[in-house]
């Protein structure tokens, strides 16, 4: 019995190490998952903030209604600001899901499948929203360049690696580059016929 004890005592330590290794691995893999889907959370959550929802609206309306900007008023600054508002967020979208790429050699684990599942609307909407409050922006005052090369560099570069994640020939046609084309580009936009700007508001309470 006694030899039997001093036997098994070695092989149960060895089983309790083991065991112990197993469960550290798993805590650790369960809390960096946890922190990787913080970080989609948080990248998620600026492009449907509440300032993102305004700057969203303000260059949705213009997109889908066709309609030009005035340039006499403060309605072109406000565009401006809204534009830039919306390549910079996509900017740290590209950022942060880079940061999540490398971290697994590329591969999309469940944090950047939920991630781009979540983005993937949002990207394919500005692929044609951009460009064309782009050229409202232009119209409205040529003596003014819109100066976002970089941008829309950054930009570019989110949807090509954000189509490479997909299979769905759907997805990676609405992520590919746009053309002011009814017959290529899906946006319904194009065939809403052009309407003039608004006229410049007046202050509240402003004399007539």
């Amino acid at each position: 019995m006694g030899e039997l004890l001093r036997v098994a005592a070695p092989v149960g330590s060895c089983v309790a190490a083991v065991a112990a290794v197993v469960v550290t691995v798993l805590v650790w893999r369960r809390s960096r998952l946890n922190a990787r889907l913080e970080i989609v959370r948080g990248l998620h959550s600026e492009l449907i903030s509440a300032s993102a929802s305004k700057d969203r609206h303000i260059l949705g309306s213009l997109h889908w209604q066709n309609r030009e900007i005035n340039p006499d008023g403060a309605e072109r600054g406000e565009v401006m600001r809204a534009y830039f508002a919306m390549l910079w967020r996509f900017e740290q979208l590209h950022a942060g899901r880079n940061v999540l790429l490398k971290e697994v050699d590329g591969r999309r684990d469940v944090a950047l499948k939920m991630l781009d599942e979540q983005v993937y609307t949002h990207v394919a909407e500005y692929v044609c929203t951009f460009p064309v409050i782009k050229e409202k922006l232009t119209e409205s005052n040529r003596a003014d360049t819109v100066f976002d090369g970089a941008y829309v560099k950054t930009f570019r570069r989110l949807r090509a690696s954000l189509a490479d994640s997909f299979e769905d020939p759907e997805k990676k046609a609405r992520l590919g580059a746009h053309t002011n084309n009814t017959e290529k580009c899906g946006c319904k936009c194009h065939e809403v016929s052009a309407k003039p700007p608004l006229p410049p508001q007046r202050p509240y309470g402003a004399q007539v």
